[in-house]
């Protein structure tokens, strides 16, 4: 059965603000690792989200499929959140530097 072109676009749409919410999350829980426990509960938590959230997506916007262009997508739009904010925190981490001196 094929899908056509629309739900294909609505399913990539899907997909990448899916993995841009996987990026946000990650940034979210960032600071909150310091120690060697919080960095596992903080990665367990961030695991179970992605591990709900891949078939749920599956299920209702794939259609009952998980097709390889919405797991791309997820892919680009997360690894692309992370470098733009990753960018963003040194910036501004350069900026906050230059202020304590003066």
């Amino acid at each position: 059965m094929e899908l056509p072109v629309g739900l294909q676009l609505r399913e990539l749409g899907l997909a990448l603000a899916l993995g841009a919410a996987f990026g946000i999350l990650y940034d979210l829980l960032r600071p909150l690792r310091r120690g060697r426990i919080t960095t596992s509960l903080t990665d367990l938590l961030y695991v179970l989200a992605v591990f709900i959230s891949l078939p749920a997506f599956a299920l209702y916007a794939g259609r009952g499929r998980l097709r390889l262009f919405a797991l791309g997508a997820m892919a680009l739009s997360g690894g692309l959140w992370l470098q733009i904010s990753g960018v963003f925190l040194e910036k501004l981490k350069k900026i906050t530097k230059k202020k304590k001196k003066t």
